[in-house]
């Protein structure tokens, strides 16, 4: 089972932190187009 966790862990961080990146990445993305759309 020790065995088992430790790669469970790296997934779940894993999986976390593309999540956290691609919602920083669509945020940036979105106030960047609504800056433009502004002008």
């Amino acid at each position: 089972m020790d065995k088992y966790s430790g790669y469970v862990l790296v997934v779940y961080v894993v999986t976390f932190a593309l999540l956290l990146g691609y919602l920083a990445w669509m945020w940036l993305r979105l106030r960047r187009t609504s800056e433009e759309d502004r002008e």
